[in-house]
């Protein structure tokens, strides 16, 4: 079908051409696409092995480019950087959705968009391509997906960067309040994972509307997240 994005797409997103092509396959197989009882390999463990990665390429970046910030502040920025959320963003900039096999159930209920999905996908193919060509090239990939936003991060002085980064939730409830009404409300809209590695997705509301979203490996996480995209969100509207 012509129509279906081809793996030559999905590798000059990524800016590397795979080797082991069943590294990339076994990278976009959502463990829905198993049958009952059938062996063959899901994502679950290259995203294991892909998160460490990506930690570590950021975690190396931000430390060239902060020489004197404090590892408190390294902290948080890594966090922005890699959180669930954003690795979400990333894979609906590349289309990763729609290379994904997963089965019938999961694609109805809009598994091909849905915020966890992407984010274990991203992972999952960061472990691929370090399995495949090392950790250097995993690197590149890395700073290809979120150059931009290290660079845009870089570009700041180290306390308007922390301000990006930040205390989101407070920084939303501030906002909130200034305009009057109630604080914002964060609710849990969906829980997902083996009890050792749970998917939280909260959402934020206030006054009755929707303002964003988030995922997060904790309920704390996906409130962070949430309120980073109320935030930007509304300083996108604000822009127009």
């Amino acid at each position: 079908m012509s129509d279906l994005p081809s793996r030559a797409d999905l590798e000059a997103a990524l800016g590397h051409a795979f080797r082991d092509g069943a590294l990339l396959r076994e990278a976009l197989t959502h463990p829905s696409a198993r049958g009952k009882g059938e062996a063959a390999p899901d994502n679950e463990r290259l995203e294991f092995l892909g998160d460490a990665v990506l930690q570590l390429a950021v975690t190396e970046r931000l430390y060239d480019f902060f020489p004197a910030a404090p590892e408190g502040l390294l902290t948080q920025w890594r966090a922005a950087l890699v959180s669930r959320s954003q690795m979400a963003k990333v894979g609906e900039a590349i289309g990763l959705g729609g290379h994904l096999a997963m089965g019938f159930g999961e694609e109805r209920n809009q598994g091909r968009s849905r915020g966890s999905n992407l984010a274990n996908a991203i992972e999952a193919v960061l472990g691929a391509v370090f399995r495949d060509a090392g950790y250097p090239a995993a690197r590149g990939v890395v700073l290809r997906l979120l150059g931009a936003e290290i660079s845009a991060l870089a570009s700041l002085d180290e306390a308007a960067a922390a301000a990006v980064t930040g205390n989101a939730k407070g920084e939303l409830q501030e906002l909130l309040q200034r305009e009057g009404g109630e604080p914002p409300r964060y609710r849990c809209v969906r829980e997902e994972g083996l009890a050792h590695d749970r998917v939280y997705e909260v959402a934020v509301e206030w006054n009755g509307a929707a303002l964003g979203q988030g995922t997060g490996k904790s309920k704390q996480e996906a409130e962070v997240a949430a309120a980073r995209d109320a935030l930007h969100r509304r300083r996108a509207r604000a822009a127009e």
